[in-house]
């Protein structure tokens, strides 16, 4: 199977987990990575997942409300861990997940808050789109004008991870 094969079927892999989750349960969080290119696996990326889903139960945690399962994968579209959350707001949840990705090192990660009216994006939020891993300008923007290579790219969500392991206490 191709790269880009193994990528799509990742995707959707993952799209039937939530589907199945958000009917469930109601609240879906994905954590996953931010990864330019082919492979989607760094060195360190399973940890800093499972690392950053920790951190964001934990920040956003209130009364009565915990992931009632999860699902780590491990697949062509890279890893990501998805959970179901019980009893949840998910806007407290959006809202310390961009906490996380506005780290200096976690524009690595992306960190999805999905309930059975959509996903609920930063922008309707904060009115920002999430921004480029070099620049700062909006990442789509970037993307779409090619403004940076994949070496660069990819060598700044290396060492985003990398910064990312250090902070959590696992470097």
């Amino acid at each position: 199977m191709k790269a880009l094969d193994r990528l799509l079927s990742g995707r959707d892999e993952r799209a039937r987990i939530q589907g199945n989750l958000l009917r469930r349960y109601g609240t879906v969080v994905q954590v996953s990575l931010n990864i330019p290119g082919l492979p989607k696996t760094l060195s360190g990326d399973r940890t800093l997942v499972s690392l950053a889903s920790c951190l964001l139960l934990k920040e956003a945690a209130s009364p009565g409300s915990f992931a009632a399962t999860s699902f780590f994968l491990d697949n062509g579209a890279g890893c990501s861990e998805t959970m179901g959350i019980e009893n949840a707001d998910p806007l407290p949840l959006k809202e310390a997940g961009i906490l996380i990705e506005n780290k200096p090192w976690g524009a690595v990660l992306d960190i999805d808050v999905m309930t059975a009216r959509g996903t609920i994006h930063r922008r309707d939020l904060y009115g920002t789109e999430r921004r480029c891993l070099l620049c700062g300008d909006a990442a789509k923007t970037c993307a779409r004008m090619n403004r940076h290579s994949y070496e660069e790219l990819r060598k700044a969500s290396e060492e985003m991870l990398l910064m990312g392991l250090i902070e959590l206490g696992q470097r």
